[in-house]
């Protein structure tokens, strides 16, 4: 097989005549080589990226057993570390006493953040909190980084961050990047929180299903978008005085996310203390009604206006459950932010669908080998194509996949080489790295 796949990604007529051993194993060695050669390469070329690029067909006809799918994966994660290597280090060792530095994000952008850790690092890594800060956008400033209020606003939540009580943890706390825009959802940003979230992975600092994004009024907003768009890398969030719209935030993607709400009973400014209300009752109704999902603590502080206690959000996320990166069900709404899509949530790849501002939610219950999967036009009419990532199953047997209650595939499914770099490229998640796939017509 190595002979063939050679000559496909390019080898001349001696390297297909191993006279020997030593002669075979070199021949072998050669396609390792190659193969890291391009894996590696590929990974460089979509960090970051909106469109991933297209892996060359022979990655997804080399056939990986089962005995050995274990050992491919820690291989190719072993070359997405080796393409990180640049990027990895634009984030800097922390500790207690802190650490700052400037992150390039895009369309010119430049992030200051502070980063430190507090207690002793668990075997598993630290629990990562991303805590944005309050302030807003002030338009009339003649450069990013006047506005005093987001100054002192960043040096609050480095000083909340410090104070509250989720011994051990470390922080990532990131101060916004143009005082003129002031807001934490832009697609720029969006590319921050990913980055944060990869690099510390890769650091081995945290636990990569212990990470949660929190925030104080502006930064509650961002929280609570940021932590609904990418609940599928966040074990918990923490919104705080900053209650998001219900089109902003969909439910549907905080079924298997925990979050902590916390508004004051006065906060009247852009309805805070109404839309808490409002996230209070669907979350407990989506609770009731979905037994073991959508864990949640929604308190409207009596007495309180804008200036509310924030000590008790992120004590309260470290006690829930881990994320889960392969739930039985799986809900999420396919939607834009700042005109951007998700690629991928969860175990689905995305980004074959259509980008006109639409939204579709997607609900998939798994059972053994059988997925049912139930989608529905919120906005607009969503078509195209999506891969679901096959895992969790007895891949001796058939898999079974029904779309809105019609069968769309009946049949075994392959381990491949292919797929891992894909969902790899996808995810940047070693709690997610999959080895098999079925492209269903939406």
């Amino acid at each position: 097989f190595f002979v063939a796949l050679l000559c496909i990604i390019g080898c001349n007529n001696d390297d297909l005549q191993p006279k020997n051993r030593n002669e075979l194993q070199a021949v072998n060695q050669k396609f390792q080589n190659v193969n890291a050669t391009y894996v590696v390469d590929y990974f460089k070329r979509n960090l970051e990226s909106e469109n991933l690029e297209v892996i060359e067909q022979s990655y997804y006809d080399k056939v990986v057993n089962m005995d050995s799918l274990k050992s491919e994966k820690e291989r190719i994660w072993k070359f997405w570390k080796d393409a990180n290597i640049s990027r990895l280090g634009t984030l800097p060792g922390t500790n207690a006493n802190g650490t700052e530095f400037i992150w390039d994000i895009p369309q010119g952008q430049r992030m200051k953040i502070k980063s430190f850790t507090k207690g002793s690092k668990p075997a598993s890594g630290y629990p990562f909190f991303i805590n944005l800060h309050g302030g807003g956008g002030y338009s009339n400033l003649s450069g990013p980084w006047e506005s005093s209020a987001n100054s002192g606003e960043w040096s609050a939540a480095q000083t909340l961050g410090k104070a509250y009580q989720d011994n051990p943890s470390y922080y990532f706390v990131p101060r916004m990047a143009d005082d003129r825009i002031g807001r934490w959802y832009y697609k720029p940003q969006q590319t921050t929180w990913l980055r944060a979230w990869q690099l510390a992975v890769l650091s081995n600092e945290i636990d990569p299903d212990r990470a949660y994004i929190l925030g104080i009024s502006e930064g509650g907003y961002g929280s609570f978008r940021m932590g609904t768009f990418y609940a599928d890398y966040f074990a918990g969030v923490g919104p705080m005085a900053g209650p998001e719209t219900k089109e902003a935030a969909p439910i549907e993607n905080l079924r298997n996310t925990s979050i902590r709400i916390e508004v004051g009973e006065f906060d009247t400014g852009f309805g805070r203390n109404e839309m808490g209300r409002s996230w209070k009752q669907r979350l407990d109704s989506a609770s009731s009604a979905n037994p073991g999902y959508f864990n949640h603590v929604v308190t409207i502080q009596p007495g309180k206006g804008h200036g509310i206690n924030y000590y008790n959000v992120t004590p309260w996320l470290i006690q829930q459950k881990k994320r889960d990166t392969y739930p039985s069900i799986l809900s999420f709404m396919y939607y834009d932010t700042d005109g951007g899509y998700r690629k991928g949530f969860g175990y689905v790849r995305l980004d074959g669908l259509t980008k006109a501002g639409g939204r579709k939610s997607f609900e998939i219950k798994k059972d053994g080998n059988n997925y049912d999967i139930t989608t529905k036009d919120v906005k607009g009419t969503v078509s195209g194509k999506i891969s679901l990532y096959v895992d969790k199953v007895d891949f001796s047997k058939p898999i079974v996949v029904t779309l809105n209650g019609k069968e769309v595939y009946n049949g075994n499914v392959k381990n491949s080489l292919g797929v891992m770099v894909e969902s790899i490229a996808l995810f940047g998640d070693p709690g997610r790295i999959y080895s098999s796939k079925i492209d269903i017509n939406i």
